[in-house]
This record gives structure tokens, C-alpha cells and sequence, in this order.
């Protein structure tokens, strides 16, 4: 099997699923369309669109999107939107494989956002980047410029933004006489945060120290690579080909460490139900924006929002990216389909998603009409994706990666040694690497 091949079925087996991104929907598929007028004797150029199916509010915002674009674009451009439908976890990205084996791909195709580097090296999507002005892409948020690019070149767009922060029971906070940090610059250290959940966790009430896992799959990744990261290192390398002595390294292992005193001291459940924190039974959570409409369906739970836990060596950081879109290599219209790109990713519709699905936006811009991420507690999502925010590792082998670093963290947290769990990534990741990408 040809390595161009190999990268593309590793697409296909990516069980990527950005927690609280909520283009994982289920239900049929439906072709979302408004017809284009004529407008002269040429006919309208043509552009198709997939996205996975969400929930109701997104699909909706895509679909007066896609409604505005046509009306706008009438007699020029019409842009045909097919929504795929997610039954099972790889539909979506089993379509467009099958569409890249066929040559079928449509002009604009959504991706997520650690795909992006696999779909670059594989010839799916092409760069980007004269088709924006410096301008233009200034106005993103860091993070989705850095999980955009590839070897150098931009990709892809990203959609809307994600983070997770450190949510906080009011009433549990206030029993101990704990004021959480409110600047950026004052986030808790990992042993200020552990002495908080020390403090607060209760085993005669059954309460936790903090709820912090959300699921044993991506959210591994995505959640816990900031550990490295602010400790001064990351699992891979900053051009993705290595991660021995990334993941590995003494930071790294440092950052393992600390993850697994929370596990042998039972400061957290390793396996919590679903809404923990919102029925009283952890004083903080490692949760998203997406939480937050949870919360309102539990009108005793008093919550506030701090920052990411940081190393005592270390910067704030935190997790980012959700769903991008890119032009595919079998588009024959592409000025066209950057007129789309641009359209759904525009400072308006970057509002409007954020607002629609509860995200952060991805156009700093954007902001200026979402007036509550101006004040507590969303101040500070704000402020974690505008400064300090972080993707995944951009790498062609991200499916090996995520994989096996999330069984690794698993392994570590119900007692594994970490070393040998770090130096196994590390080992499997790297012949991963050599055998199917190394130039």
C-alpha cells in the first residue's frame, strides 16, 4: 500500500470527536439549498458543500447561511449544502473517503480540526493562503491559524473556537473561604488547584476534589496535552515527526505525575456520571463552554468560571479547535469556493455560530457582538482563546497519536507506571511517523 493511501485510511479510522463540538449529530441526510437566479445568459457557478449533521441549532445556522449566501450571490454563484448524516462515528468521514477514492470530492468540505494536517498530506484540501490578505487572517484567533496550517501553508478555516476552563461550585467555594483567581495572570498553580481540591473534596458527602473526565477518548487529548504544554513541553514536536523526548521528557513526565497523585488520592472519579458537577458532587470541573447550557437545567447549582490550572514553571494555556472548512483538490471552481470559505467564516457568521452553539468564536472581531464575553464569568473563555489558547498537534499521524496517548493517561490513572506508558507513545508514535510520513 502507497503511503499517499495509507494517509488517507488513517483519516478513515480517526475517531476524533472534539468534545462539545457539536457537528456530531445524528439523523438523515438532506441536501440544504436555495436556489440561485440566472441573471444573464451564463448560468450560476455551482459549488457543493458537505458537513456532518449537528444539532438543531447548528444545522439551522447553516442552513440561513447557506440561504443568505445564494441571495446574495444570486445569478452568480449557487451553493448546494449536503448534510451528512453521523449514525455511526466514521460516516462522514467514510463519505469522503469514498469520494477521494472516486475523485467525487465536493468544492467545500467541513473538517475537524486535527484532520487538518492528514487531509494537507494526502491531497484532499489545498493551501489557502493567497486567497487571504494578512489582514484577513490577523482577525483569527492564534489557534485556528496554528491547527490550519501545514508544513508552512494554510489549509484550513476555522468555524467557531473552542476552550475548557476550570468551572467552580460558588456554594463549595464559599464553605472553604476560597476566592478563585479573576486575571489571567493569578490562575492557579497544579498545587494550588490540588490544595483546593484537597480542601473541598468530602468522601462522607461524596464530593470531589474536581470532575475532570469528560470521556476516555479524544478528551484525553484534547484536554490533557496542556499539561505538557505549560509545563514547557508538548507530546510531539513542533513539526509533529517526533515525540520521543516530548511526551517522554521530564516535563512530560512531570505532568503525568501530577495527573496521577489526583488518581492515587481519588480527587477526582475516573468514572463520574455524566453530570457530577451539576448535581453538587465535585467542587470543580474541567469542563467547555458547551457545559454551560447544561447548567440550566439545575437551578441550585450556583457556578463561576477560572481559568486552566497551570504549571508552577509554566504559562496558562489551553485546549482549542473544533470544525474547519478547506477546498478540496477536485474543485474546478476555486474562486468561487473561497468566496464560500470566506461567507461562513466571515466576522458576522463567526458571531453567529458562537452565539448559536454556545462557542467561542473564531474571529477575534467576532466578539465585538457577544457584549457577555466582555464581563465574568465568560470574560474569561475570552481571554484564554485570544491569548493563550492551544491545538492539537498538526501531524499527518494524529490518529496514531491521540490513540495512544489516551490509553497511556488511562493506564497512568489507575496506577501504570509512567515512564513506561510515555516511552511506549513515544515508540509507537515515531515508527507511525518514519513509516508512512517521513519524506
Amino acid at each position: 500500500m502507497n503511503m499517499r493511501w495509507m494517509k488517507i485510511l488513517l483519516a478513515a479510522i480517526m475517531a476524533v470527536t472534539i468534545i462539545g463540538c457539536s457537528s456530531n449529530g445524528s439523523g438523515s441526510s438532506e441536501n440544504q439549498e436555495a436556489s440561485g437566479g440566472t441573471g444573464g445568459s451564463a448560468e450560476p457557478v455551482e459549488i457543493t458543500f458537505w458537513r456532518p449533521q449537528a444539532d438543531e441549532a447548528e444545522d439551522q445556522f447553516y442552513q440561513e447561511a447557506v440561504k443568505a449566501f445564494n441571495e446574495a450571490h444570486e445569478g452568480k454563484i449557487v451553493l448546494k449544502m449536503e448534510t451528512v448524516t453521523r449514525g455511526n462515528s466514521f460516516a462522514y468521514e467514510d463519505k469522503i473517503n469514498a469520494a477521494v477514492a472516486s475523485n467525487t470530492l465536493p468544492d467545500v468540505v467541513a473538517l475537524d480540526g486535527p484532520n487538518v494536517a492528514n487531509y494537507a498530506a494526502s491531497g484532499i484540501i489545498i493551501p489557502l493562503d493567497e486567497y487571504f490578505t494578512q489582514e484577513e487572517l490577523d482577525d483569527f484567533v492564534p489557534s485556528i491559524i496554528q491547527q490550519g496550517t501545514y508544513n508552512g501553508k494554510f489549509y484550513a478555516v476555522g468555524l467557531n473556537e473552542s476552550s475548557v476552563v476550570l468551572f467552580y461550585n460558588k456554594k463549595i467555594m464559599d464553605e472553604h473561604g476560597i476566592v478563585p483567581p479573576t486575571e489571567i495572570d493569578k490562575a492557579w498553580t497544579w498545587d494550588e488547584w490540588y490544595d483546593v481540591m484537597k480542601r473541598t473534596a468530602d468522601p462522607d458527602r461524596g464530593i470531589f476534589g474536581t470532575n475532570m473526565i469528560n470521556d476516555k477518548g479524544e478528551w484525553m487529548t484534547y484536554a490533557f496535552e496542556q499539561f505538557w504544554i505549560s509545563n514547557g513541553t508538548d507530546i510531539v514536536s513542533e513539526d509533529g515527526t517526533k515525540a520521543e523526548g516530548y511526551v517522554n521528557s521530564e516535563q512530560g513526565i512531570e505532568a503525568a505525575n501530577f495527573l496521577k497523585k489526583l488518581a492515587d488520592e481519588k480527587l477526582f472519579n475516573i468514572d463520574p456520571t455524566p453530570t457530577e458537577f451539576e448535581e453538587g458532587k465535585a467542587a470543580t470541573k474541567l469542563g467547555g463552554t458547551w457545559n454551560i447550557t447544561g447548567f440550566e437545567a439545575y437551578p441550585d447549582l450556583e457556578w463561576g468560571i477560572t481559568y486552566f490550572p497551570r504549571s508552577p514553571k509554566g504559562q496558562v494555556t489551553s485546549p482549542s479547535g473544533s470544525w474547519a472548512v478547506g477546498i478540496s483538490s477536485n474543485s474546478k471552481h476555486v474562486a468561487e469556493a473561497v468566496e464560500v470559505v470566506k461567507w461562513l467564516t466571515n466576522k458576522e457568521n463567526s458571531a453567529r455560530l458562537a452565539k448559536a452553539i454556545n462557542v467561542p468564536a473564531s474571529r477575534k472581531s467576532a466578539f465585538e457582538s457577544i457584549p457577555e464575553y466582555n464581563e465574568l464569568p465568560m470574560r474569561v473563555i475570552k481571554e484564554q482563546v485570544t491569548t493563550v489558547s492551544h491545538a492539537r498537534p498538526v501531524t499527518p499521524a494524529y490518529p496514531v497519536l491521540t490513540q495512544k496517548f489516551a490509553e497511556a493517561l488511562i493506564d497512568i490513572m489507575v496506577g501504570a507506571d509512567v515512564k513506561s506508558s510515555l516511552d511506549n507513545v513515544a515508540k509507537v508514535y515515531d515508527q507511525e511517523y518514519a513509516r508512512n510520513f517521513a519524506e
